[in-house]
């Protein structure tokens, strides 16, 4: 799928705009502050996800103004879609003319955003490896979304018992079987993830191996399974530091080289590579699954890549035929294989 226009009116500082896009790849040009994210953020509210991490939908509403929030859309490929959120205290979104819910809309224009913090994919927390699982299990499994909300509610209702000194048995039984679904999704994920991975083997800085942990898990069989033999294992230190210990809560993924992690034996442009690598691996996976062009929203994703690491990254990006848009406050990069376009104030026009 590619977006071939886009409107919004009322949201965050972006300028009232209706904007053709073409095919290929989009660089947006601006320094700090001028909607950059923004303007990414609201193709990735149109194709059915959230605000960014971070942000609220309370904020949301252009500064200043006193209107709504209204994003529409035209997506065409496999075939055309014309999206719409509009945003009050929460965000009702459209397709083709109907109401619908974010799991209908996301597989239809199935799209992947990531931003900063993402680079640190290889170095930084697990959590941050496991929304890069979720975002790519919430496009392949449209049940994925609601089943990690009803996981992380019973969750948080065993997190009040336990420091409580309460019974905790009923927590267990909603959230066994809900763990063993959302590990074996994540799972399948992960081995989809390799085989996207070896098709980007020229980002990639050396031979990389992907694992998947279970959080708190002391074995590999049945998932359900090994959530109660787990749980009874550790359930005095659960009572004791009051927190859950078991559960995909816990999850990580173990990127290695050598045997060894891969942030310990990479150097941080080689990690930024690898980071790079495994978004991109994820919109194969999404290609592949779903029969459907991604498109990829990359927020100052070429930061702090030497200029073999841009040239790599750029020719990577053109070669997988998506559309793509990213942004760059660090003026235009050398080489750019596709349109530039600069924002200044909120508004988004075509550089020469």
């Amino acid at each position: 799928m590619r977006c071939k226009r886009t409107e919004w009116r009322g949201f965050r500082n972006l300028a009232v705009q209706r904007i053709e896009w073409g095919e290929g790849l989009h660089l947006l040009v601006g320094p700090n502050g001028a909607g950059k994210t923004n303007a990414l953020e609201a193709l990735s509210l149109m194709t059915g996800w959230g605000p960014f991490p971070g942000r609220k939908t309370s904020q949301m509403r252009a500064w200043g103004g006193d209107g709504g929030v209204y994003l529409s859309g035209e997506f065409e490929g496999e075939e055309r879609v014309v999206s719409a959120a509009v945003v009050g205290r929460s965000t009702q979104l459209g397709c083709n003319g109907k109401r619908c819910g974010a799991a209908d809309l996301r597989p239809r224009i199935p799209s992947l955003a990531f931003l900063p913090e993402d680079l640190a994919l290889v170095e930084g927390s697990p959590g941050i490896r496991r929304r890069f699982l979720d975002q790519l299990c919430a496009l392949l499994l449209p049940l994925y979304a609601s089943k990690l909300h009803e996981y992380k509610r019973a969750l948080r209702s065993r997190v009040i018992l336990l420091r409580q000194g309460k019974n905790v048995e009923l927590t267990a039984r909603v959230l066994a079987p809900l763990a063993g679904w959302l590990w074996s999704s994540r799972e399948m994920a992960v081995r989809l993830l390799v085989e996207g991975l070896s098709a980007m083997h020229a980002l990639l800085p050396a031979e990389v191996s992907l694992v998947f942990s279970r959080g708190g898990c002391v074995g590999e069989g049945n998932p359900m399974e090994e959530y109660w033999k787990s749980l009874s294992l550790l359930e005095k230190r659960e009572r004791l530091v009051g927190s859950p210990l078991v559960g995909p809560h816990r999850d990580d993924l173990f990127l290695g080289v050598e045997e060894q992690a891969a942030s310990v034996v990479l150097s941080r442009g080689q990690r930024r590579r690898l980071a790079v690598a495994l978004m991109l691996a994820a919109g194969y996976v999404v290609e592949r699954r779903l029969r459907r062009c991604p498109l990829l929203l990359l927020d100052e994703v070429a930061a702090e890549l030497d200029g073999e690491g841009r040239g790599l990254l750029f020719s990577s990006l053109a070669a997988t035929g998506w559309q793509i848009f990213a942004a760059t406050a660090e003026g235009t990069p050398y080489e750019w294989p596709g349109k530039e376009w600069r924002v200044h104030e909120g508004h988004i026009s075509p550089l020469k």
